[in-house]
């Protein structure tokens, strides 16, 4: 009897000790986690603006990574698209910042019709990633865009207006304004891949006088400025879910000039992040053959501006803005390489360049 009372007492010994261990492996993981993710804030324009970024654990300040910038939908906040996406766990394995900011009453000023405000959202992001250059040593020539819903149109509206290059742009259910689409004079060839549900019942995908154009129409933008092929090559993805009655296409745009041009068309989608099972996410049907923050940081991943675009971020710190590209025989063209071109700027000044591959 007492041999057995020993026994019992050493096995809920190991037990205790084997608790604790546990206990303190998940202390450690918060622990780590708490430390790579910080809640931060500048004025901008006289106001307070917030956003939460999340580092790897590995990361040194000597070392210099792609920068992700998140931007929510409206009602919804940077660190709440944060939980529900998981950029998080992907930074931690690929080796990247992400970076999640507030827009000012949980929306952005991308000049839609129904969400607007004089905010200086556009400036806001474009300071927050100098901000992230100066602070955490980012890669400005590394850096990307994604967003959803309003998020997703503040994104063309930056990508049409800013002069900072931005080397990737994944968009989920959001389009232009129709405003932004009209004005639309992008400074850099950014790669992009937009995703929408053909069900959207927030942003249609046929487009409507509220939210902006319809995805034909974005797509058809896009393909003008880079001279891509009329028909894209589409590629069924696997639907690998039958039960959440919608699948995927992956539409491929060929023969850009020095761009990628891509989306994902959900058929039977709704206004969601595919792959992503929350009822905070957006409305209607969600797809689940794909999960769309690995899909959107695979087709990031490793996109780099060109000398152009940086040219273009050195222009932008001293007030001059490139307003348009010209070839040899005066006609208004975009960049290319391998060509002879003159750049036109804001205040009055020419400057010819030629890129060779």
């Amino acid at each position: 009897m007492q041999i057995v009372g020993l026994r019992n007492r050493i096995t809920i010994f190991t037990r205790m000790k084997l608790t604790t261990k546990i206990i303190s492996i998940l202390l450690l993981l918060v622990s780590l986690t708490l430390n790579a993710q910080t809640n931060d804030s500048f004025i901008h324009n006289g106001l307070t603006r917030n956003f939460v970024y999340y580092k790897p654990s590995s990361w040194t300040p000597s070392e210099s990574l792609p920068l992700l910038i998140v931007l929510h939908g409206v009602t919804q906040t940077g660190s709440g698209l944060m939980n529900i996406t998981g950029f998080n766990s992907i930074a931690e394995s690929d080796n990247f910042i992400v970076c999640y900011p507030d827009g000012i009453n949980a929306s952005w000023n991308a000049d839609m019709d129904i969400i607007n405000s004089q905010v200086d959202d556009l400036g806001f992001i474009e300071e927050l990633s100098i901000y992230m250059q100066n602070n955490l040593n980012t890669d400005p020539t590394k850096q990307y865009l994604t967003g959803i819903s309003n998020g997703a149109f503040m994104c063309y509206k930056i990508l049409c207006e800013s002069t900072q290059c931005y080397a990737g742009a994944a968009t989920v259910a959001g389009t232009m304004s129709h405003s932004v689409s009209q004005n639309c004079n992008p400074q850099n060839n950014t790669d992009i891949l937009h995703i929408h549900g053909t069900l959207d019942g927030v942003v249609s995908y046929n487009g409507s006088p509220s939210t902006g154009i319809s995805v034909d129409e974005l797509m058809q933008t896009w393909k003008s400025f880079y001279n891509c092929d009329e028909i894209p090559n589409i590629d069924q993805m696997p639907n690998i879910n039958i039960l959440d009655l919608s699948y995927a296409e992956r539409h491929t745009y060929l023969n850009c000039d020095n761009a990628e041009l891509e989306h994902i068309k959900v058929i039977g989608g709704g206004h969601q992040w595919p792959g992503i099972l929350t009822i905070w996410g957006g409305v209607g049907t969600i797809n689940m053959d794909f999960y769309s923050p690995q899909i959107i940081w695979d087709f990031l991943n490793g996109k780099e501006c060109s000398q152009i675009s940086q040219i273009n971020q050195a222009d932008n710190n001293n007030s001059k803005k490139l307003v348009k590209i010209i070839d040899m025989m005066g006609r208004e063209t975009k960049f290319k390489t391998n060509t002879p071109l003159i750049l036109i700027y804001s205040d009055g000044t020419k400057e010819k360049i030629i890129q060779l591959n």
